[in-house]
């Protein structure tokens, strides 16, 4: 028997790594898979049987769903839906000029504690300004790498950029 907060989901399909599924029972504590084996147990369980378990999905690239938007959408509702699709960890995606993914990534940190409140987000993702042409944003977005923009976008985000998109110049 595991600690507090245990759930162990019995009988399902698993999604192992190797791409197979195996017939077999995964344990979740603290929002985390600790286990995957035979006969697990804890406090809670759930009988998946004829169901299959998957790990949760990762949005590397996300600039908006339904409704909301990366840039000017409120980041919690984003979360919701995110996760009504299984996924469990995503990236907001920003593209546009250096200023305003400043003012986005600056206004985002402030309104959930530094990411604090939203431990879905694993953190931003800058497809822009460092890139040599685009594919559906605006060129004008697009600027040569300099000290001083990646400064700004560096300080603004907090250590929250994760992915930065760049290409070459030609």
């Amino acid at each position: 028997m595991k600690g507090h907060g245990a759930l162990v989901i019995h009988h399902g399909d698993v999604l192992a790594p190797s791409g197979e599924f195996h017939s077999c029972d995964v344990l979740i504590q603290d929002g985390r898979i600790q286990e995957v084996g035979p006969s697990l147990e804890a406090e809670a369980a759930i009988d998946a049987a004829g169901g299959y378990v998957l790990p949760g999905l990762i949005d590397l690239h996300t600039h908006g769903i339904h409704t909301e938007s990366a840039e000017k959408g409120d980041l919690r509702e984003y979360a919701r839906i995110e996760a009504s699709f299984g996924t469990t960890t995503f990236y907001p995606t920003f593209f546009g000029p250096p200023e305003e993914s400043v003012q986005q990534m600056q206004r985002h940190r402030r309104e959930t504690e530094e990411l604090r409140l939203l431990p879905q987000i694993g953190g931003f993702r800058l497809e822009s300004p460092y890139l040599a042409q685009t594919g559906a944003g605006v060129s004008q977005d697009l600027v040569s790498i300099g000290p001083e923009t990646t400064g700004m976008l560096l300080a603004a985000a907090g250590g929250h950029i994760k992915i930065w998109d760049v290409s070459p110049w030609r």
